[in-house]
């Protein structure tokens, strides 16, 4: 039988992983710097007292918001790159795979990405603490990781090129997928060009071609 410190625990934890639901919402449809606390604890049907006992400020809200939803996604990339169907692939099909992360990311996350599109500017001028810019950036991170372990496999099952510095490509296309994910969620018709091509059919062009690259030549 659990104790009382325990179920209270709990009860928090519960409470703190709604207010972090209902703040990305909020965020997304309102913009980070156009929602209050008291609103946020309205929607989450919490007091605002309590509130400010699980978040000493909004600031702290609004990072713990993005560490926690980011969380979630690498959570759940986890059992599919550690199964055994993915363990047994080429590591060029394995890279194809993470990559192809990017496409489900973009169907399943459009109010995460519109919040980091939001959040990108906030802490530009918001300092993040140690600890929180430390959770953050390990995150990312994880990835990266992943990522630098396939390519190490490649150059052993001679799937992957060794002639090309990993480093550069790896956050050159990061970068470019995670960009045009953004902008899906944001604004995907901006000009009469984008109207000519879902942001699916771009993630995976731009898959097709890093893969293309990375891969190596019968010789």
């Amino acid at each position: 039988m659990e104790n009382f410190s325990t179920t209270v625990e709990k009860y928090k934890e519960k409470n703190i992983e709604k207010v972090y639901d209902v703040s990305l919402r909020l965020f997304a449809m309102k913009g980070i710097q156009k929602v209050s606390f008291n609103e946020i604890a309205t929607n989450a049907e919490i007091g605002v007292a309590s509130l400010y006992r699980y978040f000493k400020n909004k600031k702290t809200l609004i990072y713990g918001c993005a560490i926690y939803h980011l969380t979630k996604i690498i959570e759940d990339i986890k059992p599919k790159v550690n199964s055994i169907q993915f363990q047994d692939k080429l590591a060029i099909e394995q890279l194809e795979q993470l990559l192809n992360f990017y496409i489900s990311f973009y169907k399943d996350n459009k109010n995460f990405l519109i919040f980091l599109s939001d959040f990108d500017t906030f802490i530009s001028f918001n300092k993040m603490d140690d600890e929180l810019e430390s959770s953050y950036n390990r995150l990312y991170k994880s990835f990266y990781i992943l990522a630098k372990r396939i390519y190490n496999k490649g150059l052993e099952d001679n799937s992957i090129r060794n002639d090309f510095d990993f480093d550069q490509f790896y956050y050159s296309i990061a970068s470019s997928l995670f960009q045009t994910c953004i902008k899906g969620a944001v604004s995907p018709s901006i000009i009469p060009l984008d109207l000519l091509i879902t942001t699916e059919q771009k993630l995976k062009t731009q898959i097709d071609i890093a893969i293309y690259y990375c891969k190596e030549r019968i010789k």
